[in-house]
């Protein structure tokens, strides 16, 4: 996935929401979104915080919303299981890194935006909330988004953005797995990649 699309999927992560009238079975991973979304703006729109305490106060926000473990996992695919120990602790490590860098200089650039919660429904062991972007002053833009959340043991963490129909997961996931490819599926070198983005 590019850094811009990347960056899109941040933008759209972080965006104020407003509620349509609608009834739903999930209402508490729909209100985790309303709460994720409206501490997400709480913090970037702080005056009072300087560059460095924002950044760290989303990042721990970000990170305690997702479950990067599962994430990080899922787009290495098989290249997870013929890691040793040493690679993984590595890789958990840099991906970490490099996901935070992928949006922290870019925190300020994300507000205004509304996101209207038209409904949400059962898709396996996961629950699908799905919403509409909508910009200010602008009637005709729209953009779908589905947000793929995961309620375990009584914790709701965020797995991943569907936007119009792209899953930004699967493409990260695509992306490494062109890079191993590419690399004679040398993990090493992915994780160099990924530092080397990172910093």
């Amino acid at each position: 996935m590019t850094k811009i699309r990347f960056h899109i999927y941040i933008l759209l992560l972080f965006c104020s929401v407003n509620f349509s009238a609608h009834s739903s079975n999930f209402l508490e991973e729909e209100n985790f979104v309303t709460s994720f979304a409206e501490s997400a703006i709480s913090i970037l729109s702080n005056d009072s915080f300087s560059e460095a305490e924002r950044t760290s106060s989303f990042t721990e926000l970000v990170m305690s919303s997702i479950d990067l473990n599962l994430i990080s996992k899922f787009v290495l695919s098989k290249a997870w299981k013929n890691a040793s120990d040493e690679q993984k602790e590595k890789y958990l490590i840099a991906f970490k890194d490099y996901f935070v860098s992928s949006y922290a200089n870019k925190l300020d650039q994300y507000t205004g935006e509304k996101v209207d919660v038209i409904g949400s429904q059962e898709a396996g062991k996961y629950v699908i909330v799905e919403s509409n972007i909508i910009r200010e002053g602008t009637d005709t833009l729209k953009i779908n988004l589905k947000w793929r959340l995961l309620n375990k043991d009584n914790q709701i963490k965020i797995i991943d953005l569907n936007i119009e129909g792209i899953s930004l997961v699967i493409a990260q996931r695509e992306e490494f797995q062109s890079f191993l490819a590419n690399n004679d599926y040398d993990l090493d070198k992915l994780i160099e990649k990924i530092v080397s983005v990172s910093d």
